[in-house]
């Protein structure tokens, strides 16, 4: 599974420092990052039109502009296993577990936490590893999010039968 990495705390406390740390880390290590932050705004509300795009049927609602938001049913959190990353770090969820829980109590505290979870990712950093037609795939974000959902499928192999 995709390492996940919950850092949550009080407001002020030092978890978007913490977790923006370990990413210029960890992608300077290599490895796919993806990072998830939890809010308790609401988005999609039910006067936009991402959300009537919902409600007509659409499964997947992108909003595009300057910048992007998806939007799709997130009633659980199985999405997780399907972005296309190595290590995924999530700000907040503190009442859910979905990855390891680091609380941070103070911005002091941040260096420190952002260290511990690069090196708790060497330890499950899987490298994607696909052989396409003979030929073993490159590692990109296409071949992450394909390896990521066979993953989750538990699917060991597939053969392309003419």
């Amino acid at each position: 599974m995709v390492c996940v990495f919950q850092v949550f705390g009080k407001k002020d406390s030092g978890k978007t420092t913490a977790i923006e740390i370990a990413i210029k880390k960890l992608v300077s290590n290599g490895y796919y990052v993806a990072a998830i932050k939890h809010s308790h705004h609401i988005i999609n509300s039910e006067n936009k039109d991402t959300m009537k795009f919902e409600k007509a049927g659409a499964k997947i609602v992108i909003f595009h502009s300057n910048d992007c938001a998806l939007f799709f049913e997130c009633s659980n959190y199985d999405y997780i296993n399907l972005i296309p990353a190595d290590v995924i770090l999530i700000e907040g969820f503190k009442n859910i577990n979905i990855g390891k829980k680091i609380e941070i109590r103070n911005v002091n505290e941040a260096e420190y936490i952002a260290n511990q979870i690069v090196e708790d990712a060497k330890e499950c950093k899987k490298e994607v590893k696909m052989e396409i037609n003979g030929k073993i795939a490159e590692r990109s974000f296409q071949n992450l999010a394909i390896f990521n959902l066979l993953r989750s499928l538990k699917v060991k192999e597939v053969k392309i039968i003419d």
